[in-house]
């Protein structure tokens, strides 16, 4: 069973995460987050600034990371949006901002050699929406044409969850299903709580018979304390298991603690 592993991490823990090839093919670092916020907190139409420890994610901390294993894939993502309900998707104007998120985030990935991390893609995770799903399905989906077609980045992924997913990720993946190359579904976000592995095992296959196509899909944890009422370690790291070796499952995710009790380093 050799499947993807993506941490959600604001800093170099990822460092500190046992990986063997045995297991894995593909490590994936997902810094959190990249968002269109100033220091202020005020919106800023798709100029995107980095929140997280860029002084412990650095082009060195990841050259040396994947001269450590060298024998797993290891990728980079920027994860634009957040967690919660601050920093929401909140465009004034589509073209302003896609015009806005195109370039900043080409300056952050391309341009800037303080950033210079050999990003691979970019993960969309907005959890809080403030704006209509053909809004969304407009500026995201542009966003990650234009990344992909001048040559920023070579991946994309979206990462839904229960009280968005129908509205606005399902159609932002219906109608770009060819740019979008993984769907990392948030199940700690369900309204009903998940208390046994099988049931995890029979919501991921629900989403695959109704939304999105099993090779693309993760099924995405977080260990947060808070969120363990929803869904505990123990449920996903055996439903989990099920969903990668019988359902054949392309990977997990996991954000760690350690980022929500952070505040932004560059603020």
């Amino acid at each position: 069973m050799l499947s993807i592993f993506r941490q959600y991490t604001f800093d170099d823990s990822f460092e500190q995460v046992f990986i063997s090839s045995k297991f894995l093919k593909e490590y994936q670092i997902a810094l959190t987050f990249a968002t269109d916020y100033d220091q202020n907190n005020l919106p800023t139409s798709g100029i995107f600034r980095v929140n997280w420890d860029t002084t412990k994610v650095t082009p060195e901390s990841i050259t040396h990371f994947k001269k450590q294993h060298p024998e797993v894939n290891i990728k980079v993502y920027i994860s634009i949006g957040n967690r919660g309900t601050t920093f929401p998707f909140s465009p004034q104007n589509n073209k302003s901002w896609i015009l806005n998120a195109t370039k900043s985030l080409t300056n952050i990935i391309k341009n800037n050699k303080d950033y210079n991390l050999q990003v691979d893609g970019i993960d969309v995770l907005y959890e809080n929406i403030e704006a209509s799903p053909v809004d969304f399905v407009e500026c995201i989906g542009q966003l990650i044409k234009n990344l992909k077609e001048n040559g920023v980045i070579k991946e994309a992924s979206i990462s839904p969850s229960f009280a968005l997913n129908n509205d606005f990720y399902f159609l932002l993946y219906r109608a770009y299903s060819n740019q979008i190359d993984w769907v990392d579904y948030q199940f700690q976000n369900e309204v009903v709580p998940v208390f046994a592995p099988n049931k995890l095992v029979e919501l991921y296959d629900e989403l695959v018979l109704e939304f999105y196509p099993r090779k693309k899909l993760f099924a995405g944890y977080s260990a947060e304390n808070e969120d363990w009422a929803t869904l505990s370690p123990i449920v996903f790291f055996l439903g989990g298991m099920n969903i990668l070796k019988k359902r054949k499952g392309p990977g997990i995710s996991i954000h760690y603690h350690n980022y929500y009790q952070q505040n932004s380093n560059n603020e």
